[in-house]
């Protein structure tokens, strides 16, 4: 083994300290920092807002293409605000099939 004097032995010892401490510090900022997510989804529910979705979002959820998602912006920035999710039977081309398909992904929050 290595000759080590007390002095370098207490370098060492320092410097260990040092490197566990950096990546105790960075596992506990990366776990409690909140992480930015997109501005338009609702961490409290786990649901995407459809009053402030964009068409990007809204086409992450399955069932919903490009052509619908746009129809669902078109309704908000036509009619307003949605204030339930069964406005969504409103748009062209939505089934009772469709729209069970995606109502558990959707919450309609006017808060933002």
């Amino acid at each position: 083994m290595l000759s080590l004097t007390n002095d370098e032995r207490r370098v060492i010892l320092f410097l260990v300290f040092v490197a566990l401490l950096g990546l105790g510090v960075n596992f506990i900022v990366k776990q409690f920092t909140p992480t930015k997510s997109l501005a338009y989804f609702s961490d409290r529910l786990g649901k995407i807002n459809l009053n402030t979705a964009d068409k990007k979002l809204l086409m992450s959820i399955s069932g919903i293409g490009e052509k619908f998602a746009q129809r669902i912006i078109e309704l908000r920035e036509n009619q307003g605000n949605f204030s339930s999710i069964e406005e969504l039977k409103n748009i062209k081309g939505i089934t009772g099939v469709k729209f069970d398909k995606i109502k558990d992904y959707l919450i309609v929050d006017n808060e933002g």
